[in-house]
């Protein structure tokens, strides 16, 4: 992400969070079949560690800011909700961390699955015309503050 860049995303609109939380709920409950499972080693947040690259849509990055409006921590490539080798933020983490686990025999299962609910959200933020941008998560949520009717980036 460009940090020279000015943008405001606007408030999520009601119908839009709802099928954000839908999508969230559906892959839940397709990850939850499938029998993969959180090891809760912290591994997946340490994006150096592991060589990982975490990217969210700019949807994902409002969502997670609606609750957390105050500035985030700058912990480096870490992310800021990684607090003694656990997520802090389950409730709104992205896609990419719901599909991403330490146990790689689902791997290809749970690629197809991000790739499909991807489309859903992406199609959802088209329907509601709010702007679609695809970051690194740690660097959105640190450059993104909440802004007069949404949030701003600057």
């Amino acid at each position: 992400m460009d940090n020279t860049e000015q943008r405001t995303l606007p408030p999520i609109p009601d119908d839009l969070k709802r099928e954000l939380e839908a999508v969230y709920a559906d892959l839940s409950r397709e990850v939850d079949a499938l029998g993969v499972g959180c090891w809760i080693r912290g591994d997946c947040c340490d994006f150096d560690r592991m060589d990982h690259r975490l990217y969210a849509s700019s949807l994902e990055v409002a969502y997670v800011l609606e609750k957390h409006p105050e500035p985030l921590e700058d912990r480096g490539s870490l992310c800021p909700f990684w607090r003694e080798g656990k997520c802090t933020e389950r409730e709104r983490r992205p896609l990419g961390c719901r599909t991403h686990f330490c146990d790689r025999r689902h791997r290809v299962q749970l690629e197809a699955m991000h790739e499909r609910m991807y489309a859903r959200l992406r199609s959802a933020a088209v329907r509601s015309a709010f702007e679609w941008r695809y970051d690194l998560f740690v660097d959105a949520l640190r450059a993104c503050k909440l802004g007069r009717g949404g949030v701003e980036a600057p």
